[in-house]
């Protein structure tokens, strides 16, 4: 990387504060890219465990399983909670994993912005290494770090939720199923 950039008054020398600052962001942005991939891989594995617990539900719940025949309010109430747990946690792991595109707002950004790939698709490959060179990175950079942070903490709180609505919905059928093998029906 050279110490000088173009400017309209010739030569600067770029200094090396402001060089240390851009390494540390995009430092900061693969941090971002890495826990939102981590994240993702949870939901994911989020959504398999659930899927596969509502699965096991619909099957115990054949006429002559253990779920099949509920009597009592009690046994109804922890059986439908449990579904309703393990679906919302299901559509929380899922919608971690839904990609967040921003189409709306992509063509009033994408003059001043080249790092997301929505924004790159934009930009003719011939005008763009010159914008590159151009550009104070810093503010670009930040810019897309905020909006990083955004996802990646929305991301995270909803796998938070969903493993909180799992692991009730999981309770819940164990206690569904402890008063259908007790035979209790208060």
């Amino acid at each position: 990387m050279s110490l000088f950039r173009k400017s309209k008054q010739g030569e600067m020398p770029v200094i090396p504060r402001d060089k240390e600052a851009l390494e540390t962001a995009w430092k900061i942005h693969a941090a971002l890219v890495d826990w939102t991939g981590k994240v993702d891989a949870k939901a994911s594995f989020a959504f398999a465990l659930e899927s596969a617990g509502l699965a096991m539900l619909v099957a115990l719940s054949d006429k002559d399983r253990l779920f099949g025949t509920l009597e009592g309010p009690l046994q109804n109430l922890t059986y439908f909670g449990a579904i309703f747990s393990l679906v919302l946690a299901a559509a929380s792991a899922m919608w971690v994993v839904m990609p967040r595109l921003r189409m709306r707002y992509l063509s009033k950004e994408w003059t001043n912005n080249f790092i997301y790939f929505g924004h790159l698709k934009y930009w003719d490959s011939s005008d763009l290494p010159k914008k590159i060179k151009e550009a104070d990175m810093l503010p670009i950079i930040t810019k897309q770090m905020v909006g990083m942070s955004k996802i990646a903490w929305n991301k995270h709180l909803l796998v938070k939720v969903s493993m909180i609505l799992a692991s009730t919905g999981g309770i819940l059928l164990l206690v569904c199923g402890l008063l259908v093998r007790s035979g209790l029906t208060p």
